[in-house]
């Protein structure tokens, strides 16, 4: 009965604490616009593709790209 406790409590726990690491492991922000960035961290899409590189403000995301420049 013990073992079965020790069991069910570690199993309680780990499915407790996978949506917290699942939060902070995809967090996702606000894709950017094509041009200057004025937000303070954002996703520069590549189009309609999955690819994508965090741009941060001042930087030039480019929408045809994905990519992020200073």
């Amino acid at each position: 009965m013990r073992k079965t406790l020790i069991a069910l409590t570690c199993v309680f726990s780990c499915v407790m604490a996978q949506g917290a690491l699942a939060a902070i492991k995809f967090k996702r922000f606000p894709h950017c616009p094509n041009g200057i960035v004025t937000k303070k961290t954002c996703e520069c899409h590549a189009g309609a593709a999955g690819r994508y590189h965090f741009c941060h403000a001042g930087y030039h995301c480019d929408t045809d790209t994905g990519k992020c420049s200073k």
